[in-house]
This record gives C-alpha cells, structure tokens and sequence, in this order.
C-alpha cells in the first residue's frame, strides 16, 4: 500500500514543469512508482520484476533508453534510508544494471558506451529508484535546465559510491542543506569543458544540447571516451574540482592565516584561478577540525593539498583524484596507514613540492660550510667567553680552494652547485646514486659539473676521495639508507666535511660520531637526523665540530608562496587535462628505515581546541 506523507529531504522538490508526464511532487503520496512497485502487472512500461526488484521504461527518459530499477519493499524511500542490511538489495542493482547496458549496447551497437547508474541525492519521486541511462541526454525531456543541472553535479551519485559508503560506514549521509544550497547557487557547468562557460541558464537550453551532443559526436568519431571512464562497465560520473586543505594552527605552510588565526584567507594566486575556473571550489581547515568538516565537502572533494599530513584513516574522501604534498620528500606516505589508503590507491595522482626551497638548502650548505672551513665555531665559542683569541681561526682555505662533491643532482644538487660556482668554487662534482634526472628536472648545471653515475660502492669511493666536501642531497631510497657509513668516512680525504640537507637515514651516526671523534672528519653540518627530533642523548650534541639545526634549511620566507606558486601551477595543468610538475610513481617503494626513524614535521603540535570550521571559499557568482 502507499506509504504516509513523512517529511524528508524532498520537501523542497522543484516545481513540476506542465510538460512532465507527471503532476506531483517527490514526496506525495500518490507518486506513482509505489502502485508500479507493488502492482507491476498493471503497467505497460515495466520490462520485468520478480519478487525482489522491479525494472521499468522511465516515463520521463532523459536517453533513448532509460530505465529505472526499484525494490518491491516500498518503504526504503530514498537513499538516506539505506543501512548495510541493504547491501544485498543493492548488490542485485548493480548486476541487473549492467544486464540493462548490455541489453542497450547490444540493441543498438553505435551508441557510445558511456553510461550511468546512480540516484539523485534529492529526488523528485518515492520511493527508492536507481537510474539507468547512457550519457547522450538526447530526449524532447531534456528540456529544462534543472533537468541538465542533476547529471552535470553533485545531485547524482553513482550507485557504487553508495556501495562503498555503506560497505564503509554501515550507512548514508545526505547534507540536504548543503545539496540544496549548491543547487541554487551553482550555474550549470559542462563537466568536460575546464574554462569559462556561457550562462548556460540565460540562453535557451537547445544551445547546452547542441554543445553536449559536439562532445557525444566527438567521442564517436575519436573512438574515445572522457577522462574517468570505467574502462569495461562503460560507467562514468563527473567530477568537479573541489580543493581542500588543512594546516596547523600557527603554522607556516598553507593558506595565510588571520591575526586571531581563527581563519585562513585564499592566498591571491588561487583567487586568480577561481576567476579563470568557475567550477573550481577551494575550502580550508586546521588540522584540528577533521572532525567538524562537512562530510557534503569530503564526498565532493577531488584535489587534496597537504601541508603536514594527509587525511587520517577515519576520513573518507571518495572522489580523491590527487594529492599535492607541500614538501619535496614523500615521507608521509610511509606512514603505515597512508602507505594503505594513498600510496596504493588504484588512480591517485601525486605530486611534490620539490623546488620551492632548493635555492634556501643550497645556500644552508655553502653558508655552513663556509662555518665549518674557517672554524666560525671556535670564534663563537670565543664570543661567548668574551675572548678576543685568533688561534685557529687562521690560514682556512676559500672555498676556491676546496673541492666540493654533491651527492644526489636533482633540483636541490643542482641548486647547491650553482651556489658553489657562484662563489668561486673550481672544483664541483656530482654523483647521482639513482642515476641523472629525468629530462623534466635536468638544469643548465650539467654543462658545468661533471656527473658520475654510481655503479657500487667502488665508483662511491672513488667520487668521496676527491672532496673536501661533501653535501647530501639526495631522496631517501633504499639505494640511499646508509649510504655514508664507517667505509665511506674511512675513504674520505682527512679533515673533509660532511653536509646533509637530505634526509637523516643516509648517514650512519655512529660511524659519523666515530670519524668526527677521531679527528678524521673536519666537522659537519646536519639539518637533519635519523631520530627527529633529535635526542638529548644523542653525542652528536656535545661535539665541537658539527653544527645541528631543526630540519629548518628549508623554511625561507618564501617557501610557502613558492609552494603555493607549484601548487597553482599543477591545478592549471589539471583543469587543463596537461602533465603536472613533480609528479612521483605510485606506488612508492619506501626503504627499511631504523625504527627510530620519523616522518620530518616543519611545525610544532598544535595545541589542543575544540573543533571549528574555519573556512569555506564558494563559487563566485
């Protein structure tokens, strides 16, 4: 019998245009899908049923060939209804769905194999319906723009998200505010076009027609299909650029925040590309809020920009397509639980921020080196103690004098070279453990530095006795773990220095201890250290010759706006279907570390609050 009015989501159905076949709205109870769920024998239009699923000729087709698929149970009214005991109802849509789309490919073989299975998140009708369609959208009921505006955004949603939500979470969550919120603000977007578009709602819709039916005849006569397409179902749901970021409170790295540090402000560059990208939304958070931020935000959210970490485990972001990670290092998906959720995750993109302090490490090194050479510790000391004292402090050598070999030639090598050059060094050599860059990050500095590839630890050898410096500056890798341990300072020239901007698992401390105790190492400088932060009981502290800081080399003053300036020009190369910068291969194979080994952090915890949302950029009207 026909459910009782209840009120739900649907209380604010649109209006019903006249030329609709039907005369009612989604929550009345005179719908008339309850009489063909119950009494399917009594309807023309139904294609089968059995005591489980009814499959019916959608009376309203938006394509030639659009069925709808309801459960005879006419009490699970819409999606918000659906909870794991559901599950094998909507395991049964799925197959009879794509025994629906076979039928259709092979009752007419020339149509495009692009299709959709999905539900609206408002609907019109109770009870609960799945639809069943191809992308061509070519129907006399396409005639309205509510009824392009549902399939071009987040209204529909593909049935196997709600799949795995349930699988996930035991249940749905519709934020009928929000859905309703965007439905009136947003103007409709083609979901493949990633510039400017008309107003498509000011024209008359005929002209959104004619645009979408130039993609469906490009496709065909390209034998291809958009970007995101299950490649053997044929399924396909758009999806539209949704930024979202975190930051900790008080931190650097991320949007600038407000004096109060309550709110954080969209920096002027992506304000730039919100201009440009209408579509585009950007929201952003403090790290402290995960638990606040709209679950709507995360179900839509398809572009992630990590400043410190990455979305903790209970977080579910189902329409993730790429992650930008604001420091150079891929430490944080070494995480145990991010190796699992990102760095496997079938489709992710990810992308670094290497560059954006090369220039800031490089010059960490030559500064420290310069400390070191002309033994500026010493002179400290002296200040300390009010000592005007110059034993020691003479007959240094410059730095024209000494010999420097940078190991690693990515940006970071390439940027420490060119500093040593430019400061009148004669004599600079690189190593490459990995081999030479690829083409994308290859630098004029080739032409000036001779690059040795290393073939084993013969070839390391060979490089390490010729240097009175050596500088660090390569990824962590498990070619790299240990790569400076007792042999290689053994083969280093007397009093040599070491330098690591890299990342403390390429050095050996104890053996470095043992070499910089014993006299045949002249001193070193490390910004950075296998236990970070580094112990109070490591010896490293107490020795004279070696210069320790923070893992701040490189935190420059402009790292953020360089990182930012990286980000922005990936978004532009993603909204524009072009290669990102810095893009790494997933998965990536992390090397056994110490156990004492961390993930580097670049800002302190943030203390504990309760959780706030912060902020929230909308599409510009």
């Amino acid at each position: 019998m026909s459910q009782p009015l209840v009120s739900t989501l649907t209380e604010s159905a649109v209006r019903l245009d006249p030329r609709d076949s039907r005369e009612y709205a989604g929550n009345q109870e005179d719908s008339p899908l309850y009489d063909i769920c119950e009494h399917p024998e009594r309807h023309d239009n139904v294609r089968d049923y059995d005591g489980e699923i009814v499959v019916v000729d959608d009376a309203n087709a938006k394509s030639p060939d659009h069925v709808i698929i309801m459960p005879r149970d006419t009490s699970i009214k819409e999606i918000a209804n659906l909870t794991t005991q559901h599950l094998p109802l909507l395991y049964r849509f799925r197959a009879r769905a794509q025994s629906e789309i076979h039928r259709m490919l092979r009752e007419d073989p020339n149509r495009i194999p692009l299709f959709m299975t999905g539900f609206h998140t408002i609907p019109s009708l109770f009870p609960l319906h799945l639809h069943v369609q191809d992308w061509s959208l070519s129907t006399d009921k396409m005639f309205h723009p509510r009824h392009w505006k549902v399939p071009f955004s987040n209204m529909f949603i593909s049935l196997e998200h709600v799949i795995a939500e349930i699988e996930r979470t035991g249940h749905i969550t519709i934020d009928a505010e929000a859905y309703r919120e965007e439905w009136a603000s947003k103007p409709i977007r083609c979901p493949v076009c990633p510039g400017p578009q008309p107003q498509w709602e000011s024209l008359d819709i005929s002209e959104l027609a004619n645009h979408w039916r130039d993609h469906i005849a490009h496709w065909k006569s390209t034998n291809s299909l958009p970007a995101g397409t299950h490649p053997t179902t044929g399924l396909w749901t758009p999806t539209f650029p949704v930024i979202l970021t975190t930051k900790r409170r008080g931190g650097m790295i991320g949007f600038p925040s407000s004096p109060d540090n309550q709110t954080a402000e969209l920096p002027p560059s992506l304000s730039h590309l919100q201009t440009l990208y209408p579509s585009l939304e950007i929201h952003s958070y403090h790290t402290d809020d995960w638990p606040t931020i709209p679950k709507y935000i995360l179900n839509k959210t398809t572009i992630y920009l990590s400043t410190t970490e990455l979305p903790p485990p209970q977080v579910h972001l189902p329409r993730l397509q790429w992650i930008h990670l604001a420091s150079s290092g891929l430490d944080l998906l070494n995480i145990p639980s991010n190796n699992i959720l990102y760095n496997r995750r079938p489709g992710l993109q990810l992308t670094s921020s290497t560059g954006a302090g090369s220039a800031a490490l490089a010059e960490w090194a030559v500064m420290n080196t310069m400390l070191l050479s002309r033994n500026m510790l010493t002179a400290l000391r002296h200040q300390a103690q009010k000592e005007w004292n110059p034993q020691g402090l003479m007959g240094y050598r410059t730095l024209s004098e000494l010999s420097v070999g940078v190991i690693g030639f990515g940006s970071i090598g390439q940027s420490v070279a060119e500093r040593f050059l430019g400061m009148g060094c004669t004599s600079v050599s690189a190593l490459n453990p990995a081999g030479l860059p690829p083409p994308s990050s290859r630098g004029t500095m080739e032409q000036k530095v001779h690059v040795i590839r290393a073939t084993g630890p013969g070839a390391l050898h060979a490089f390490l006795q010729k240097q009175d410096v050596v500088v660090l500056a390569a990824p962590l890798t498990q070619e790299t773990v240990g790569l400076l341990g007792a042999k290689e300072f053994a083969a280093m020239k007397q009093g040599a220095l070491v330098v690591n901007v890299a990342r403390g698992p390429l050095i050996d401390e104890d053996a470095l201890v043992k070499y910089l105790r014993n006299g045949h190492l002249g001193g070193a400088a490390l910004d950075v250290a296998v236990e970070e932060p580094l112990g109070k009981e490591s010896p490293l502290w107490g020795l004279e010759n070696v210069i320790i800081t923070p893992h701040v080399a490189v935190m420059h003053g402009k790292y953020n706006d360089n990182m930012l300036s990286i980000f922005e020009e990936n978004v532009r190369a993603h909204l524009d279907g072009r290669p990102k910068r810095n893009m790494a291969s997933l998965p990536v194979v992390f090397p056994d570390l110490p156990k004492s080994y961390k993930p580097p952090t670049f800002t302190p915890t943030a203390p504990t609050r309760t959780p706030k949302v912060v902020y929230a950029v909308r599409e510009r009207q």
